[in-house]
This record gives C-alpha cells, sequence and structure tokens, in this order.
C-alpha cells in the first residue's frame, strides 16, 4: 500500500506536467480556495512570484494572501481562518510541544555558508570583537526565543558565553541600525539587507549563529493543521509544486522577480537591488526539523519529548 508521502511525491509530479486546463480540470470546476498567511520579507517571495504569475491558477489553485506581523500568531487560526502559514522551525516545534496538531508541509529558504542572511553584529564602539566578549552585554532581537533567537543563544553557549548572564532587548530590524549606532545595545540579531550596512558603517560581523544549527539548515518553512494537510493531500501538492516553479522563476528572470519583491515590500528600489535574496527550497525532513529541536533542548528552550518525523507531512 502506498504512504501519503509517496501519494504526495507522485501528485506533486502530475501537478507540475499538468497543463492550465488540466490542472484546474482535477481540481473541479473552479479553484480550490486556499487562505495563505505570510510577514513582509524577501523570504516569501516565492509565494508572490506564484500569486502575481498565476503559478497558483494554473495548478487549480485560488490563493489568497494575508499580510501579519508575526507568523507565530497565525498557528491558533491554522485549520480556521486560514489553511496554511508561512513558519519557522520553532512554530513548528513549540505548537507541538503545547499539544497542537500543527506539521511542517514544506520547506521556503535555507541559511547555508554560502548565502548567509543572519549575523550577529557588534557595534563599532563596542570593542566587541567575538562571542566571547558578550558576556554581561545587551543584545538586540527581533523575538525572544525566535527562531533567530534560539541560534544566538546556541552560538553564545557553544561561545563560553552564560546566555543568562545576556540582556537580550526586543526590537524591529530596521530599528537596530539606529539603537546600534546610538550604542542603546551592544550587539544585535540582524538580517539583510541591514547586515550588509551595518558591515559597510563599520560595525562588527560576529558570525552567522544560524550555522552553529547546521549547515545548510531550514530557516522559514510552510505549515499547516495537521487534520486539514492530511485530509488535502492534493493540495498541498499543488501548492508546493506552485512554489518550485516560483523559485524556477527567480533563478531565471530575477530583474522582473525583483519588480514583484518592490510591489509587494514597497521598499525603494536602491534597497530591492541590493538584497541578497535568500536560497528558496521547499525541501523540509524530519531531519530539519529534528536540529532544532536539538538546539532548542540545548539551550533549554524545550522540555518535551518529540519526535521529528511527526512534524512533517509525510
Amino acid at each position: 500500500m502506498p504512504t501519503r508521502r509517496s501519494t504526495i511525491l507522485g501528485l506533486l509530479g502530475m501537478a507540475a506536467t499538468l497543463p492550465v486546463s488540466g490542472a484546474i480540470a482535477q481540481a473541479g470546476t473552479a479553484p480550490v480556495k486556499i487562505r495563505v498567511a505570510s510577514v513582509i520579507s524577501s523570504a516569501w517571495l516565492p509565494l508572490w512570484v506564484a500569486k502575481d504569475k498565476s503559478l497558483f491558477l494554473e495548478k487549480g489553485l485560488d490563493v489568497e494572501v494575508m499580510t501579519v506581523q508575526n507568523l507565530s500568531t497565525t498557528i491558533g487560526a491554522l485549520g480556521r481562518q486560514l489553511d496554511i502559514s508561512g513558519a519557522t522551525a520553532i512554530d513548528i516545534v513549540k505548537a507541538a510541544a503545547g499539544g497542537l496538531d500543527v506539521v511542517g508541509v514544506c520547506g521556503n529558504t535555507l541559511e547555508t555558508a554560502a548565502n548567509r542572511q543572519m549575523r550577529l553584529i557588534a557595534g563599532k564602539q563596542s570593542g566587541i570583537t567575538s562571542i566571547g566578549q558578550l558576556t554581561g552585554k545587551t543584545i538586540g532581537t527581533p523575538s525572544i526565543n525566535g527562531v533567530v533567537h534560539v541560534a544566538t543563544l546556541l552560538a553564545l553557549k557553544r561561545g563560553g558565553v552564560d546566555p543568562k548572564s545576556v540582556r537580550f532587548i526586543e526590537m524591529m530590524f530596521p530599528n537596530m541600525v539606529d539603537q546600534l549606532k546610538a550604542q542603546r545595545v551592544d550587539a544585535v540579531e540582524e538580517v539583510e539587507p541591514f547586515v550588509s550596512a551595518l558591515i559597510k558603517a563599520g560595525h562588527v560581523d560576529l558570525g552567522d549563529p544560524m550555522l552553529r544549527v547546521g549547515d545548510p539548515v531550514t530557516l522559514t518553512s510552510w505549515m499547516a493543521n495537521g487534520t486539514w494537510a492530511r485530509a488535502n493531500p492534493d493540495a498541498v501538492a499543488r501548492y508546493v509544486a506552485a512554489l518550485d516553479e516560483a523559485r524556477a522563476y527567480i533563478a531565471a528572470h530575477e530583474v522582473e522577480a525583483r519588480e514583484i519583491l518592490a510591489k509587494w515590500t514597497r521598499l525603494p528600489k536602491d534597497v530591492i537591488e541590493s538584497i541578497v535574496l535568500p536560497t528558496y527550497s521547499t525541501t523540509l525532513t524530519a531531519t530539519h526539523i529534528s536540529a532544532w529541536i536539538e538546539a532548542m533542548r540545548e539551550t533549554g528552550q524545550l522540555s518535551a519529548e518529540l519526535n521529528a518525523s511527526n512534524l512533517v507531512l509525510k
């Protein structure tokens, strides 16, 4: 008997090869409605490309895109107001630890040594040149216990710094530039395009904490209510197939893709042109989730016993 995973893989292949009319016919007389949430970030460019280039419609899907401020707030809406949401592995693990039926349906972006999106940056006037000097210091973070923060905690611990000795202050990524310049914090957990601007201004690159978790390591992904995902493998397969086509479009048409990025983010043209696009990948396995489970356990952020294979749609 074929497994659900083999069924989905088969559907992915079928969805990727069906013509427009065939895909819609397979979905019924009208496209299947899917409600999706994401935040404003270059990480979610494949979603916007698939929407604007009608790749979802070609797969028989009518995708409604909603923008939220924080992806962790969408978990309670899955299976109700939302069908699929952007996520990090931390969101999926925390939901499972809290007893919620949430699964990762596919990957979105990877952090790699060849394409680093995150850095721990120290102020140029702080005198800090290594992670080991952060004991007793203040660090700006986008979210306490978020994916970027957990990676920093792991880097601190493995760098010989007790994370409890460090003071963390939550702030938005764009605000970190001014906070570091004003010396209100000693270092920040920053991402592109702000990383490049800070380094250009002379601030100190302390490395990429994400790579302490793995290389490559899953940075963002897509999640859904487990019951909904298992009941709708065809819709999930078509969604992933459209994202894969969007990823190929971005690689082949970067100028046009950046125009779509500008439309959705409303960032200035010079900023759009300077952004180093992430490494996009829809691959998501239990191994990817397991790396974050171990990172959370090592940093004291997780005590529940979890099986990573149960957190990825099979």
